[in-house]
């Protein structure tokens, strides 16, 4: 796709890398964002010795320099992790973090400076000339809130230059979240998890997410464009076969284009 067909389109592109689970990195205008960088082995370390990476850490976190800013959708062990953040704000000293309550708190007892926080709100949040963050309530495995109203779990959705990429970190499918997605529509682009719920995984303690079926009937009712799959590649007891995926979206045949582990992303 030629540089003067998206000007003559108005089409954005976003150079992206997926990290694992729901972790990805974003270049958008100069403004580098990393969206629950999990880059370590903790959660077989700290939490659960049989759930080992499958796919190789990235990148090395103390080596990030360039992140300006850090979105953390939840406090769970594999989107806020206490090997990769309190690094990450170290190497790169201008980052600054956005998140839930229990997020900040955890970052906070990391060591990372409270000026460098920022409360993840329902609301459209400016925070670069080029694009602004709305927190979307997400549902891992229920809707629930503080005693001021604020999420505890939640998607992003990105605003740049006025096209919307959304971001939905852990998240079941709710009413609630359709007709959120609905109300902020156009969404060019989402990127969706497909691990999903099930016994045998609530079972050992493992809270899953939508099916890929689920995700997939999620972006046609909000009319996405472009899906990306994520969380289904890090830990065997939690994953899914890239063929499931495949298999679903021929069976579908839904309007929106599928992309796995794509390079760059267009809005």
């Amino acid at each position: 796709m030629s540089e003067s067909y998206l000007k003559w389109r108005r089409i954005i592109k976003l150079p992206i890398q997926l990290l694992g689970q729901s972790g990805c990195r974003l270049e958008c205008f100069g403004t580098v964002i990393y969206v629950d960088p999990y880059l370590s082995n903790s959660v077989q370390e700290l939490e659960s010795p049989d759930l080992k990476r499958l796919i190789p850490v990235p990148v090395r976190p103390e080596e990030i320099i360039d992140a300006d800013w850090v979105l953390i959708t939840h406090d769970h062990i594999d989107h806020c992790d206490p090997h990769t953040l309190p690094k990450i704000a170290r190497s790169s000293q201008q980052s600054r973090f956005v998140g839930p309550a229990p997020v900040l708190e955890k970052l906070e007892d990391w060591g990372v400076s409270h000026t460098r926080l920022h409360l993840a709100k329902q609301e459209w949040s400016t925070i670069s000339t080029d694009f602004n963050v709305y927190a979307i309530p997400a549902a891992h495995p229920t809707l629930e809130r503080d005693a001021s109203g604020n999420s505890l779990y939640i998607g992003y959705l990105l605003e740049v230059k006025g096209k919307r990429l959304y971001l939905a970190g852990d998240t079941g499918v709710t009413q609630e979240l359709i007709d959120t997605l609905n109300t902020l529509r156009p969404i060019s682009t989402a990127i969706l998890p497909v691990n999903e719920q099930n016994f045998f995984r609530a079972r050992r303690g493992i809270i899953g997410n939508m099916s890929v079926r689920e995700a997939f009937n999620l972006a046609v009712e909000a009319e996405i464009n472009t899906v990306v799959p994520v969380h289904w590649d890090m830990f065997e007891a939690n994953s899914v076969d890239l063929d499931e995926i495949h298999a679903v979206y021929n069976q579908m045949k839904p309007a929106f284009d599928l992309q796995i582990n794509p390079q760059s992303i267009v809005l």
